[in-house]
């Protein structure tokens, strides 16, 4: 394989950038002015401004306020082109990656979680972990997908949640 034919790892976008990047296309798309965003959003104008030029470091609840107010997920101002990438990408490694989960398992996880008691969602959380880390997807990043996602949707949200850390890879600064 010659060095030009080595895909070179692409390096994270800022939360900052990523952030300015679509809010700023959002708001457009949405066709909202950065006043009428702010308005709906219950917040000033110069935080628009400051937020899609970077210069901001906003609360989750703000995140949260500005894309109630344009009509999407908060997950759309968030994701990245490594996030992005990987979502396009889950379907194939899930075709070529099956990870078959015990049903008993995901049964009790389940069970668990109908409790509606927090810890009984930490409990639910560690047994996916767990069954990740029982198929061979034991980094930090895979267990806490799967851990997670687990404590959402049982079966393939802990599927989905080893498939999005594989996919994504370790966080600069994370334990492995």
């Amino acid at each position: 394989m010659s060095a030009e034919s080595i895909p070179l790892p692409k390096p994270r976008e800022s939360f900052d950038s990523v952030l300015a990047k679509n809010l700023v296309v959002a708001r457009s798309a949405a066709g909202l002015t950065q006043h009428e965003l702010a308005e709906a959003a219950r917040v000033s104008r110069a935080t628009i401004a400051q937020l899609e030029t970077g210069y901001s470091d906003p609360r989750l609840s703000t995140i949260v306020h500005l894309a109630n107010a344009i009509g999407i997920s908060p997950l759309l101002l968030l994701a990245g082109a490594l996030e992005v990438e990987a979502l396009s990408n889950i379907s194939q490694w899930l075709t070529d990656h099956p990870i078959d989960l015990p049903p008993d398992e995901i049964d009790r996880i389940k069970r668990l979680l109908r409790t509606g008691m927090l810890k009984d969602r930490g409990r639910a959380a560690r047994l996916g972990a767990a069954l990740a880390a029982a198929k061979g997807h034991d980094t930090t990043a895979e267990k806490v997908g799967a851990a997670v996602l687990s404590a959402i949707l049982p079966g393939s949200g802990t599927v989905l949640g080893i498939a999005l850390a594989e996919l994504i890879g370790p966080v600069e600064g994370a334990p492995s």
